[in-house]
C-alpha cells in the first residue's frame, strides 16, 4: 500500500505532468499557427519542436519533478529562440522584440481590464487622427460602407471568418511595406492560392495560402467590396479601404472566374498623397522639355495627349499637370473610367456604360456647363475624339490619353480611325509620350563598363571608357536591385511644319523625320541620358523601351 505522502506526491507529478504537456502542447500550436500566418508557409522546425517537448516530458515523468528546473530554462530559452527567428524574417510592423509591440499588448491588457482610456491617457498617440488602438494595428480594414473589419474575433465573425481578416491584414501589410501598387490573388491548381505584387511595374511572388484558407481569403475579399459572396461564375467589381499607420488606402477590386477558382487583381490607390507632389518638375522630364510643357499645360486653348502603354502613368501626368493650372480662376472638369483620386475643387465625373453615360455623352453635357479645362481620361473612338477636339478649337485646354506607341503613332491612329486631318491640325497643341523605368536603389547598384555597343550608340570613341550602373540587389530593395520609379518622355509640338506635313497623310516614318528635325528627342534617347546619369540600367531600359 501507498502511505499517504506517496499518492500526495504522484498526484502533483500528474498535475505537473499534464501541466507541461499542455504548456508545450500550446507552445507548439502557436508557433505552427504564427509562423505560418507570418510568411505563409509552414514552420520548417515544428516536427524537432514536436519531438523535443515529448523526450523532455518522457524524462520528467520518469525522473520526477527534479527535471522541472531545466524544464524552466528549456520552455524560455525555445521561445525567445523562435521569436528571433521570425523576427528575423518578419515585417516590421509584426516584429515581437519591439517597442512597438510591447505597447500594444499593454494595451490589450489595459482593454481587459477596463483601463483602456485611463492607458489612452498615458500614452496617447496622433496618427491622422485616429484612436491609439487603430494606431497600434498595423492594418485595419475598412468595409465598403466604412465599417472596421475585425480580424481579432470581434464584430460578430467566427474563427474561420477573423482568421481569413487576419490573413487579408497581412497581405496588405506585406504589400504596403513593399510599396506595391496592386495585389493578384492567383488560384494555383485545387489547393493553393499564389499571392503576387506589383512593385515598379513588376509582379513578384510573394507568399502562397494553401487549401481553404485561400479560398476563405477570396470571400473575405468580397465581403469587404460587398460583392456578392456566392457568384463565382461570373467577374465582379467592388471597392474597400485599408487603414495603416493612420494612412488610407482606396482598394479597387475586380475577380474573375479560372479553371481552378476565382483570381482576383486588387489595385491600391492612395487615397491621402497618391498624386506626385512638386508638379510637373517631380515627373523626372529634362529642363528643355519641362518649360515647354509648362508653358503648354498654361495656354487658354489647345489639347495635349499623353501616349504610352496600360501602366505608363498617362492619367498621373494629366493630374500632375492639372496642378499646374490655378484651380480657383479656371473652371476644371475631368471625365474618367474610373476616377482614381479625389482632386481638390475640381469636377470629377466617372463613366459609367450601364447607365448609358459614356465619354462622349458626358463631355457633350461638360461643354454646357462653362468649363475652362476638360480632362478626358481616354480617347476611345471616333466621336469622343472629335467632341474634344471640337472643344479645343472654342475656347477650352482639353488633356487627354490615348494607347499608342510613341508621338508619332499617336498621330497616325487619329487619321486611321477617321479624323478630318483639318481638325487635328487646328486642336492638337502637342503630344506627349512616357514610360516608366525603374530607378536603381542607391544602395546597392554597381558601376561597370559600357559596353562596346552603348558606346558606339551615343556616339563616345572607342577608345574612351563609360561607366554605367547595374542593378545588384539588397535587403533595402528587397533583392531587385530598383527602388522606385521615373519617366522618360517624348514631346512633339505641333509646329508650322508638323501642321502643314499632315495634310497628305503622312507616314509614321515622316512624322518621325520631321519631329527629329524640330527637335524631338525620342523615348530611347531620354532613356539613355538616364543610364548615363546613373539613374537607371541599360537592361531596365532595353526592357521598357523594345
Amino acid at each position: 500500500m501507498f502511505s499517504a505522502a506517496a499518492i500526495d506526491r504522484l498526484v502533483w507529478l500528474g498535475v505537473a505532468w499534464f501541466l507541461l504537456a499542455a504548456a508545450w502542447t500550446a507552445f507548439c500550436v502557436w508557433v505552427d499557427t504564427d509562423f505560418r500566418e507570418i510568411l505563409g508557409e509552414d514552420f520548417p522546425w515544428s516536427l524537432p519542436f514536436v519531438a523535443a517537448g515529448a523526450v523532455f516530458l518522457f524524462v520528467t515523468y520518469q525522473y520526477g519533478l527534479g527535471m522541472l528546473p531545466l524544464f524552466l530554462v528549456a520552455f524560455p530559452a525555445a521561445f525567445l529562440g523562435y521569436v528571433a527567428f521570425r523576427d528575423s524574417k518578419a515585417p516590421s510592423t509584426r516584429k515581437m522584440l519591439t517597442r512597438r509591440f510591447a505597447r500594444k499588448m499593454t494595451f490589450l491588457a489595459a482593454t481587459r481590464l477596463g483601463m483602456e482610456k485611463e492607458f489612452e491617457k498615458w500614452f496617447p498617440v496622433k496618427r491622422g487622427g485616429h484612436t491609439g488602438r487603430e494606431a497600434d494595428n498595423a492594418i485595419i480594414i475598412l468595409s465598403k460602407n466604412g465599417t472596421p473589419v475585425d480580424g481579432q474575433g470581434g464584430g460578430g465573425l467566427d474563427r474561420e471568418a477573423s482568421r481569413a481578416i487576419k490573413t487579408v491584414q497581412q497581405i496588405f501589410e506585406k504589400a504596403l511595406a513593399m510599396r506595391a501598387t496592386d495585389i493578384h490573388l492567383e488560384p494555383k491548381g485545387a489547393e493553393e492560392l499564389i499571392v503576387r505584387c506589383r512593385i515598379d511595374g513588376i509582379l513578384q511572388n510573394v507568399s502562397s495560402i494553401k487549401g481553404a484558407s485561400g479560398r476563405a481569403v477570396v470571400s473575405a475579399i468580397k465581403v469587404c467590396s460587398d460583392m456578392d459572396i456566392a457568384e463565382r461564375r461570373r467577374p465582379q467589381d467592388g471597392t474597400f479601404s485599408v487603414l495603416n499607420a493612420g494612412k488610407k488606402f482606396d482598394v479597387r477590386v475586380a475577380s474573375g472566374p479560372t479553371n481552378f477558382g476565382e483570381k482576383m487583381a486588387l489595385r491600391l490607390l492612395d487615397a491621402d498623397s497618391g498624386i506626385i507632389k512638386g508638379g510637373l518638375a517631380s515627373l523626372g522630364m529634362r529642363e528643355s522639355l519641362l518649360k515647354t510643357l509648362q508653358g503648354i499645360v498654361q495656354q487658354p486653348h489647345g489639347m495635349l495627349i499623353v501616349c504610352g502603354p496600360t501602366g505608363s502613368g498617362k492619367t498621373t501626368t494629366l493630374y500632375v499637370a492639372l496642378g499646374e493650372i490655378d484651380v480657383l480662376s479656371r473652371n476644371i472638369v475631368t471625365i474618367e473610367d474610373p476616377i482614381e483620386y479625389q482632386l481638390d475643387n475640381i469636377s470629377q465625373t466617372a463613366v459609367n456604360n450601364a447607365a448609358d453615360l459614356t465619354f462622349a455623352k458626358i463631355l457633350r453635357s461638360v461643354l454646357r456647363q462653362d468649363p475652362d479645362v476638360i480632362l478626358v481620361g481616354e480617347i476611345r473612338d471616333k466621336e469622343t475624339a472629335e467632341i474634344a477636339m471640337q472643344a479645343a478649337l472654342t475656347g477650352h485646354f482639353v488633356f487627354t490619353t490615348l494607347h499608342a506607341n510613341d508621338t508619332a503613332t499617336t498621330v497616325t491612329r487619329l487619321l486611321d480611325i477617321g479624323i478630318d486631318t483639318t481638325l487635328l491640325q487646328s486642336a492638337v497643341t502637342a503630344v506627349l509620350a512616357q514610360r516608366l523605368v525603374r530607378v536603381l536603389c542607391p544602395k546597392c547598384k554597381e558601376p561597370y563598363p559600357a559596353p562596346a555597343e552603348f558606346r558606339q550608340k551615343v556616339g563616345v570613341p572607342a577608345d574612351k571608357e563609360v561607366t554605367i550602373y547595374r542593378e545588384k540587389g539588397c535587403p533595402a530593395c528587397h533583392g531587385t536591385g530598383y527602388k522606385g520609379r521615373t519617366g522618360v518622355h517624348e514631346l512633339l509640338v505641333f509646329n508650322s511644319a508638323i501642321r502643314e506635313l499632315l495634310v497628305g497623310q503622312p507616314s509614321i516614318q515622316a512624322i518621325r523625320a520631321a519631329a527629329r528635325k524640330s527637335g524631338t528627342r525620342t523615348l530611347q534617347e531620354a532613356g539613355i541620358a538616364k543610364v548615363l546619369a546613373g539613374v537607371t540600367s541599360l537592361n531596365e531600359l532595353v526592357r521598357v523601351t523594345k
